[in-house]
């Protein structure tokens, strides 16, 4: 699941880049053995190309699996924000992302889900490094609900959201 989520695109939701690397995978090795490592470097082939990877700079998921597949930590997330009008009408949503339970060196991709009323959402990312990382993301108008995770992509013990 978090696979699928580092390969999708979190402002339209598409991610049908998931299912492209699965079936990469599944065309290179039939018939074939494959090992973890495998599977590993070609979702790195394709992760370098997704919108996460561009947007923060990395070119494989070797710190995903490694966290993921060979660690046994099981972090958990909490979202504190506040939200502050600006004097172009637009607002500033500013934040922290803390993590617990997980080593000082452990990185995570976490999405933030914004409901604005209706059926209008957006969805942005934020990357967590550390005990704490702080996130400031301008936005065109005031959301009424901003959400940590509300889909559970990411493997987490426990995940929430504190705002004023």
């Amino acid at each position: 699941r978090m696979l699928h989520f580092m390969l999708s695109n979190p402002a339209t939701g598409e991610g049908q880049p998931f299912f492209d690397m699965m079936t990469d995978f599944v065309e290179r090795y039939r018939n074939k053995t494959a090992s973890s490592d495998d599977f590993r470097e070609v979702a790195n082939e394709h992760f370098a190309r997704s919108p996460i990877a561009k947007k923060y700079g990395l070119t494989n998921l070797n710190w995903l699996f490694s966290q993921a597949v060979y660690e046994t930590d099981l972090p958990s997330y909490e979202l504190q924000y506040k939200m502050e009008d600006q004097p172009d009408g637009k607002v500033l949503l500013s934040g922290t992302i803390s993590q617990q339970n997980a080593p000082a060196d452990w990185i995570m991709i976490l999405p933030v889900q914004l409901s604005f009323g209706g059926k209008q959402k957006a969805m942005g990312t934020v990357i967590v490094q550390g005990a704490s990382s702080p996130f400031q993301i301008r936005l065109p108008m005031r959301p009424n609900k901003v959400e940590l995770d509300p889909d559970r992509w990411i493997l987490a013990e426990k995940v929430s959201t504190k705002g004023n």
